[in-house]
């Protein structure tokens, strides 16, 4: 796919960028305030929290789940990361389910609102527009992502611009995001394996992608083995 999007030219991830935030504006229109309220909100409360309470899942799978024999092992780290939080993401659907179920409190805040007298339809078009742009710019991480890690570079000046200066969106996930395309990056280089994984390690250390204590384990542990792995915990 990314060389695909590559071959034909940025004009297609351009593309992309502009009509998906279009559709959601349309969408918000036919379905109202309230169908989409409720889905941005719950949605929002659900990814701001599993990204804080993934650690003590992550910890037992570090501790628990075998490492991949693979020549770049950081990628274990990454792919465990991401498992703990569709973990916690996936309890707090149903916690949220449970919540709504007996309080539906974000309905009660949505009625709030619409007593006051705004146009729904219109909020509900901004809203939608709001949660299309949350799964363009997880797209566009996505590319980007694969795109360096095959060095196939996007070039796309729309998705460079949303992905770098998107409000809200990029303070919550630029540490985890950003971390993730330079590990990507460094394991397209022509450095060593062991050059490699210490980079690697060291981004996500320095991102906070990864706890201290759940690097020192997994070093200690010789899951991960690389060249001045006990100097880099030292640092």
């Amino acid at each position: 796919m990314v060389r695909y999007l590559d071959t034909i030219g940025p004009s297609v991830m351009n593309v992309i960028c502009f009509v998906v935030p279009i559709v959601g504006f349309i969408v918000g229109l036919m379905k109202g305030f309230v169908d989409r309220s409720v889905r941005v909100i719950e949605g929002g409360i659900i990814i701001f929290l599993s990204l804080y309470l993934k650690n003590p899942i992550s910890t037992l799978l570090y501790k628990f789940a075998p490492f991949f024999n693979m020549q770049y092992k950081v990628v274990n780290v990454l792919l465990y990361e991401f498992i703990a939080f569709v973990i916690i993401a996936l309890i707090m659907v149903v916690i949220v389910y449970i919540l709504n179920k007996f309080i539906n409190f974000v309905s009660k805040v949505i009625g709030l609102i619409m007593s006051i007298g705004i146009p729904t339809p219109i909020l509900g078009a901004f809203v939608s527009m709001a949660e299309y742009l949350f799964f363009l710019y997880v797209f566009i991480f996505i590319v980007f992502f694969f795109s360096n890690l095959t060095d196939s570079p996007v070039e796309a000046s729309v998705a460079n611009k949303i992905y770098y200066n998107m409000p809200v969106l990029r303070p919550i996930f630029a540490k985890p995001f950003d971390s993730c395309l330079d590990v990507a990056k460094s394991i397209s280089s022509n450095e060593s394996a062991d050059k490699i994984n210490y980079n690697s390690m060291k981004i996500l250390l320095d991102n906070g992608f990864i706890t201290y204590d759940n690097a020192k384990y997994i070093i200690e542990t010789n899951k991960i083995k690389f060249a001045n792995s006990k100097e880099l915990l030292l640092k």
